[in-house]
């Protein structure tokens, strides 16, 4: 049996709670357990596993996890949990998380985990990545939560960092549609932009309404935005 298996007991004696890495940038690499296997079957991070555990036993989906611990759950069972590694000091945690997962995978141990792990689910399987697809097929945002979005970022500015970011990405960039916009946004009437502006704030997507329009999306997006001097229309 692997060492990694176990619970640090220090770790669990003090609590998660009491641990002086909260409210840090500390995260855990961690494992669960099944309690009658002594088995890790899913490696994932959390900066508060303790809460991490809870938070997957109610977890409704549909994935090989979230099946292992309904069946843990019916029989009256709850998973051991055990902390693999704990990232400090700014190292990426992805790398982390995926060392483990492939290192359990070269040791045979049964893991429910369907990606190599890290941000994103770039090697998701196929079918899983269509079941995903189908359920968020159709699907919109209320007007209220678009309203909501819109509200919460209205006003948030970029860092410096990531303004330069930007600016090293969009370097060199052959720019064929400029000419495109232009024309739009010059077809476009100041009845016409007071409505799109109307529509846009009260919540309505963007690519409806440049579907309706016939306009490229950044169009509505500059005449939402104030852009290019549509703020004319938001009085």
């Amino acid at each position: 049996m692997t060492r990694a298996y176990y619970m640090d007991e220090q770790l669990c004696a003090e609590g998660w709670e009491k641990s002086p890495h909260f409210g840090g940038r500390t995260v855990f690499i961690y494992g669960l357990i099944d309690p009658e296997t002594l088995e890790c079957r899913y490696i994932g991070k959390s900066v508060r596993p303790k809460q991490r555990v809870d938070n997957h036993m109610q977890d409704k989906g549909k994935c090989h996890r979230t099946h292992w611990l309904r069946q843990l759950k019916a029989r009256g069972l709850w998973p051991d949990i055990v902390i693999l590694e704990t990232v400090e000091g700014g190292w990426p945690w992805q790398e982390s998380e995926r060392y483990w997962i492939a290192h359990a995978k070269r040791e045979g141990w049964p893991l429910t985990n369907n990606t190599s792990g890290g941000d994103g689910v770039p090697d998701l399987p196929t079918a899983t990545r269509e079941r995903v697809r189908k359920t968020w097929l159709g699907r919109k945002h209320t007007p209220q939560a678009c309203a909501n979005i819109a509200k919460s970022k209205r006003g948030v500015k970029a860092s410096a960092q990531t303004r330069a970011k930007m600016s090293r990405a969009h370097k060199g960039r052959n720019i064929t549609w400029g000419a495109k916009l232009g024309d739009a946004n010059r077809s476009v009437t100041d009845d016409q932009a007071r409505n799109i502006y109307r529509r846009a704030i009260a919540g309505e997507r963007t690519g409806d309404l440049a579907k309706e329009f016939g306009l490229h999306r950044t169009t509505i997006t500059n005449i939402k935005m104030g852009h290019l001097g549509w703020s004319r229309v938001h009085s």
